[in-house]
């Protein structure tokens, strides 16, 4: 049988996780496509930095991290929300399992 709060909890898990994928996404495409729109010394900057993420092996290897730091990101947060796991476990003298 499956649980729905585990259901609909691994759904709002999937929704998070894939609206920072897009805003991540989004970001670095409109940066790719409109960096030279950019004034100043920080649009020089940008500039570099574009340059750098679009380079085959540090394009990769950024997206790796990025997708790690994700997923840590979310089970720290998911942790923080469900509390501490320390669970006690009842017995009774008799070796039954408690009532519930």
């Amino acid at each position: 049988m499956i649980d729905e709060q585990a259901t609909e909890n691994r759904g709002k898990q999937i929704l998070v996780g894939g609206a920072i994928l897009a805003v991540v996404f989004g970001t670095a495409i409109s940066l790719l496509l409109f960096w030279r729109e950019i004034p100043g010394l920080f649009g020089e900057t940008v500039g570099k930095f574009v340059g750098i993420m679009s380079t085959p092996f540090f394009m990769e290897t950024s997206f790796v991290i990025l997708g790690f730091l994700i997923v840590v990101s979310l089970n720290i947060w998911r942790r923080h929300k469900d509390g501490d796991e320390f669970v006690t476990i009842e017995e009774n003298d008799d070796g039954s399992p408690p009532a519930r």
